[in-house]
């Protein structure tokens, strides 16, 4: 799955730990443990061509969602915050929404044998034509930095530059509606094989589903987002 669907599951999960938590900091770090695998591997693709040369390696490991697991819980033991299982959690989506189990020996690396090494010609220029030509990742993108916006004009150091409610409610029905559209369209089309040629034609059937199922989570998530209190900021 391309990045900014990866952004936008991430502040879902990010909206839900905030929720839970009371701490606005979920978002922003749930973000980007959402990307943060793509960070790592695609920039080590295109440094070691012939060993990390796939762009789904070390970040994508289940190894590496388990330290940063285990790291989260220590902190959560010793600081009583949940972030770090939040950031744990939005790494974890990413494998998910990549479909790593169809990769089980980047997946379960170092226990599965080394990375298969394969190289994509003209890396960068290839994903960057994916990506763009995906309308879904034009909706994800959108809706993502509405949900940032928001995020950002909430903080209680604005003061008066609080959002403006009419504003935030025709913003979250107009990307609740978009993004309904789009997540029965791409779940019809995966779940019965139809090419998704309007929203996401690069996308599998497999692909296609999650990400139609993100999208229409995303809608009920946003559909009654209501801003919670942020005792101590």
């Amino acid at each position: 799955m391309f990045i900014f669907a990866h952004v936008f599951c991430g502040a879902l999960i990010g909206l839900g730990f905030w929720h839970l938590t009371h701490d606005r900091r979920a978002l922003p770090l749930c973000i980007f443990g959402a990307i943060l695998p793509d960070l790592l591997d695609k920039p080590l693709a295109m440094l070691c061509p012939g060993f990390l040369g796939s762009g789904r390696t070390i970040g994508h490991t289940l190894l590496f969602f388990a330290i940063i697991l285990a790291v989260g819980i220590l902190i959560w033991r010793y600081r009583h915050t949940l972030l770090g299982v939040a950031f744990a959690c939005a790494i974890l989506s990413h494998q998910i929404l990549d479909e790593m189990w169809a990769a089980v020996v980047s997946w379960g690396y170092p226990f599965l044998g080394p990375f298969p090494t394969y190289m994509i010609p003209d890396y960068a220029v290839h994903f960057f034509w994916l990506e763009i030509s995906n309308l879904s990742e034009w909706v994800f993108g959108c809706t993502s930095l509405v949900i940032i916006i928001f995020w950002f004009l909430d903080s209680p150091n604005l003061g008066q530059w609080c959002p403006n409610p009419r504003h935030e409610r025709i913003a979250r029905y107009t990307g609740a509606v978009v993004l309904i559209v789009m997540g029965v369209s791409l779940s019809i089309s995966g779940l019965f094989s139809f090419p998704a040629e309007f929203f996401a034609p690069t996308y599998n059937p497999i692909t296609g589903t999650m990400a139609g199922i993100v999208a229409i989570c995303g809608a009920i998530l946003i559909l009654p987002w209501r801003n919670p209190p942020v005792p101590g900021g």
